[in-house]
């Protein structure tokens, strides 16, 4: 299903999922995960293993995120749990044995998502700003919706994009996770524009893609690193922003 199949009329605004989407961890998760490894004393395996376990890993987070009640507010003990499940799941997708004892002693080593105070930085993808540029002189609104912990507009304003978007959405903020549809809604309501002349772009297929188009928004994946590599997939699938860009005003040239 190509956007054309999924959307009435011209694009008139695009949003953005931010992580790994906008910006990257610098390492990135599966370097940290690998890095993990090591330290504990376990084999290592090549970055593209370490990627596709971890990208197993990122799809239970996503899950446990938005399946009830949100990980931040889960207490000490639900946090630790589901810390522990992430990393065992992880392990798990490398074929390596989750007992107890290894599972604690790689979690030590693991710095993931869910923990406050990280040592790791978020950066913007160096196209990030030139395709923002091109929709606005498209006359295309942009929009981010993000599932965060905390307020990422001033993620969005370090890393200089801030002010190249019409709107901010955190999770955390208005109260929903993706996928639930008002975390959508609360990105194109105040503008009154139809969510079928809307187009999300994100890297998860559970919390994005489906989510965006349980109310009647076109979706687009953008997956940089492979992760759905060998995962059906009926819909547009990029590998850039630069490339989604393109896509979006080559589509609406058609109604000029």
């Amino acid at each position: 299903m190509q956007i054309a199949d999924m959307i009435e009329g011209p694009i008139r605004m695009v949003t953005f999922d931010l992580y790994d989407t906008l910006v990257e961890a610098d390492p990135p998760g599966w370097v940290r995960f690998q890095r993990a490894l090591e330290l504990s004393g376990l084999p290592t395996y090549s970055l593209d293993e370490s990627l596709q376990a971890y990208a197993t890993g990122q799809e239970f987070y996503t899950l446990e995120n938005s399946g009830g009640v949100p990980i931040r507010d889960r207490g000490p003990e639900g946090i630790s749990t589901f810390r522990r499940d992430l990393t065992r799941i992880t392990m798990k997708a490398l074929g390596l044995d989750p007992d107890d004892e290894t599972v604690h002693r790689v979690q030590q080593h693991f710095e993931d998502e869910s923990q406050p105070n990280k040592t790791y930085r978020y950066t913007a993808f160096p196209e990030v700003s030139d395709v923002l540029n091109r929709l606005k002189k498209a006359r295309v609104m942009r929009g981010v919706i993000s599932n965060a912990d905390n307020d990422v507009t001033k993620l969005c304003l370090r890393e200089g994009f801030a002010e190249q978007m019409d709107i901010i959405v955190t999770s955390a903020l208005v109260g929903w996770e993706k996928p639930d549809p008002r975390t959508f809604y609360a990105a194109i309501e105040p503008f009154n524009i139809p969510a079928s002349n809307v187009l999300h772009v994100g890297d998860q297929i559970d919390s994005d893609i489906a989510g965006a188009r349980t109310i009647g928004m076109a979706a687009a994946l953008i997956d940089r690193y492979g992760h759905y590599a060998n995962t059906e997939f009926d819909g547009e699938r990029v590998t850039s922003l630069s490339q989604l860009v393109d896509i979006v005003i080559e589509y609406n040239a058609s109604f000029e």
